[in-house]
């Protein structure tokens, strides 16, 4: 009897070790920052709106034009250079670094703000980072999101095959595919479906996170 206890727990010890899946869960834990940096960045934008009437860098556009900022580590930039994961290959918008991003953000709200950034730090098959739009008409800010597949609250990438979740401001609705405002994301069921998730190793994730709180400096 004994043995038989012992190979049934050795039996499902191993079955356990073998059904872990570290990279998986990195990026179930990495899809959990995402959207907090999401509502992070999209809350920064309205507050900035609020001082100023409106959003980084649409005082200064062109007629039709669209600004993008990556929102990414230098080392993250490096990568994102690449055609493959480039979001701008064709040249189309008129690109800002994240560090002009940052300053405008801090002198307008008068404050330094935490830079959040995308934890992981090289792409696989995915690219990494946010990305920050801005329009005649509002704004855009776009995160992957790996496991939150494609929903009524997010979309693919040009790809075909990358999720990602869009934040906009109340001018830019109906013009980006699935996306919402803010305070619509907050309220949407399958969103909040993803926030009730649980971590598989919170500390680790946050610990990356705060590494690059100051990248653009």
């Amino acid at each position: 009897m004994k043995k038989i206890i012992l190979l049934l727990f050795i039996s499902i010890f191993t079955a356990a070790c073998f059904s872990s899946n570290p990279a998986k869960d990195f990026q179930e834990d990495a899809d959990l920052i995402r959207l907090e940096h999401l509502e992070y960045w999209a809350g920064l934008l309205d507050e900035y709106h609020n001082v100023k009437g409106h959003y980084p860098f649409q005082d200064t556009l062109k007629k039709k034009a669209i600004v993008l900022v990556k929102i990414a580590t230098k080392q993250q930039i490096q990568q994102l250079s690449k055609a493959k994961f480039d979001a701008n290959p064709k040249g189309r918008f008129e690109e800002r670094p994240v560090k002009a991003l940052v300053k405008e953000l801090e002198v307008v709200l008068e404050r330094s703000i935490d830079e959040k950034y995308d934890l992981q730090k090289i792409p696989t098959t995915s690219p990494i980072g946010y990305s920050y739009f801005v329009t005649q008409d509002g704004y855009l800010v776009s995160v992957t999101c790996i496991s939150c597949g494609v929903t009524k609250v997010s979309t693919l990438l040009m790809d075909g095959f990358t999720p990602t979740v869009n934040i906009v401001s109340k001018g830019m609705l109906g013009k980006v595919t699935k996306a919402l405002t803010k305070q619509q994301m907050l309220e949407h069921p399958t969103y909040q479906k993803w926030k009730a998730k649980s971590f598989h190793k919170e500390a680790y994730a946050r610990k990356l996170v705060t590494q690059n709180h100051n990248d653009s400096k």
